[in-house]
């Protein structure tokens, strides 16, 4: 009998209902006023229920942004699949895309109503502001896991540096410069992946052997 071990429960995903899944995106779907749903999942999925590790959420973001179509659509049937296979997918789109259909169509007919008056426009701007904090603080998050903070000195000082190279060339091309998308990350996409190849991230389970 195969006794279980650190490594093997770190890598074995948690479970997650299709129901639940459902309920879970058309919470997320409800609550990301302002846009920018990838945070707000981000929030949910990683930081709090940790139900996907930085490590997927990260393959998973740069999968699903040169995916075409909706970045939320996609959003949702990366993690959906992820999670749950083919099922998942569909079920995450729903509870995505449902309740906040739903939630547009009724705003609409408030907004007809109230597009005049003063505070409903400052109620939007503060929703679109938290938003961006929230945004902020993923891209935060997801550069700290990128460049090693808080995994001890064993990935030497050539990675981070790389790495903060091509999210600092990315931010400033595609951010600052205006180039076009697709075509920058085709070239940066490339670079970045060799860069990864040649000096990789320290696996959890060495982490784990480290510690233990």
């Amino acid at each position: 009998m195969k006794v279980p071990t650190a490594d093997t429960k770190l890598e074995t995903p948690a479970r997650i209902g299709l129901l639940e899944l459902f309920l879970l995106f058309s919470r997320l779907g409800l609550s990301s006023f302002g846009g920018n749903v990838t945070a707000w999942i981000h929030r949910e999925l990683v930081e709090r229920r940790k139900t996907i590790d930085e490590t997927e959420f990260i393959a998973a973001l740069g999968l699903y942004r040169i995916m075409p179509g909706a970045t939320v659509v996609n959003v949702a049937v990366v993690i959906g699949r992820q999670l749950r296979g083919p099922a998942g997918a569909t079920f995450a789109v729903l509870g995505l895309l449902l309740g906040p259909t739903l939630l547009v169509l009724a705003f609409a007919l408030v907004y007809r109503r109230f597009a005049g008056v003063a505070v409903f426009h400052t109620v939007l701007e503060g929703a679109a502001a938290s938003s961006v904090g929230l945004m902020i603080a993923m891209g935060l998050s997801i550069g700290a896991h990128l460049i090693g903070v808080g995994r001890g000195p064993n990935r030497g000082a050539a990675a981070p540096v790389a790495t903060v190279a091509i999210i600092a060339a990315t931010f400033i091309l595609i951010g600052v410069a205006r180039f076009p998308m697709v075509p920058t990350m085709l070239c940066l996409a490339p670079i970045s992946i060799a860069l990864a190849y040649f000096w990789p991230a320290p696996r959890r389970a060495e982490a784990s052997d480290a510690g233990g």
